[in-house]
């Protein structure tokens, strides 16, 4: 059901992997790039790159619902007068949450423009039932080498409210770590947003980012996720007076690369390891558009 009717912007990646791809740069992570990863491993120890997930705590960005969390069964329950099972009681829970309201990586299917989404689909393929094509579902769980940079000067807690990051700030970052980037790798940014979303400080109608500059040069490497502690990855308000989420548009429907928000990304950069092998899983959420993730670095 790919549109033939191809996007003559900028050059993008539709076809690259076939008319019917619906995974991107997903398609970059291949066994080189697992045992890239995995080689990275020194100590074992492990870091969550995740924000916690608690009641009433979460992204409200575009109108976006804070997380809910149900107790269906508790001890309260056995102190009424429910009886225990023969050998044991049990407490049980339900969870409502959005996709896109903590820690969570973007579908291919939740980003468009002009009627098209990645590699030529059509925004009509997401209905009230969620996509027919490039659902959460079809990225699988990634496994490839993580490369984090910490883009906030020591002099400071965090970057400022709306705080653009160029790609000559982005380019110089990377090579101040040593590390070459290679096709399929995941970069994380860390902005400082999260942080100061946590204790209350952060501004919530603008945050630093990435600059739209930066998409050529993530392109040309082949990287194949990006990742930041902030809302969106790139930078709100946008230098595109024309459109809120360049980046998005770019990144996600142009070459299939996938966005990871609203990260933690302090202990890691604390670490001082700059590289590491990098594991998140989406939900299989048949035809979500996103999903929570509890990504992990393994040093």
């Amino acid at each position: 059901m790919v549109n033939e009717e191809r996007y003559d912007g900028p050059a993008n990646a539709w076809g690259r992997w076939g008319p019917d791809d619906e995974r991107g740069a997903a398609n970059l992570i291949d066994q080189a790039a697992v045992r890239r990863g995995s080689a990275t491993v020194r100590s074992g120890d492990v870091v969550s790159l995740a924000l916690p997930m608690r009641a009433g705590f979460g992204s409200t960005a575009v109108g976006r619902q804070p997380l809910q969390h149900f107790m269906t069964r508790d001890g309260g329950d056995y102190r009424a007068g429910d009886r225990e099972r023969p050998g044991f009681g049990f407490a049980d829970d339900y969870v409502l949450l959005g996709t896109h309201g903590g820690t969570h990586i973007d579908a291919l299917a939740h980003i468009w423009q002009d009627g098209l989404m990645y590699n030529g689909f059509p925004a009509s393929a997401v209905t009230s039932r969620g996509a027919s094509v490039c659902g959460i579902e079809r990225v699988g769980p990634i496994v490839t080498r993580g490369l984090v940079v910490d883009l906030v000067p020591a002099s400071q807690p965090y970057l400022a409210p709306g705080q653009l990051i160029g790609v000559e700030a982005l380019r110089r970052a990377v090579r101040q770590t040593g590390v070459e980037i290679m096709p399929g790798d995941a970069l994380l940014v860390r902005t400082g947003w999260s942080d100061a979303w946590l204790c209350g400080a952060a501004d919530t109608e603008a945050w630093p980012g990435l600059d739209l500059d930066c998409a050529e040069w993530i392109v040309e490497r082949g990287i194949a996720l990006v990742g930041a502690d902030n809302v969106a990855v790139e930078g709100f308000p946008s230098s595109d007076p024309s459109c809120q989420a360049p980046l998005h548009v770019e990144l996600i429907r142009n070459h299939g690369i996938y966005l990871c928000e609203l990260m933690s990304l302090t202990e890691i950069c604390a670490r001082g390891r700059p590289d590491f092998l990098f594991v998140a899983s989406p939900l299989p959420l048949s035809r979500a558009v996103g999903s929570p993730i509890n990504p992990v670095a393994v040093l």
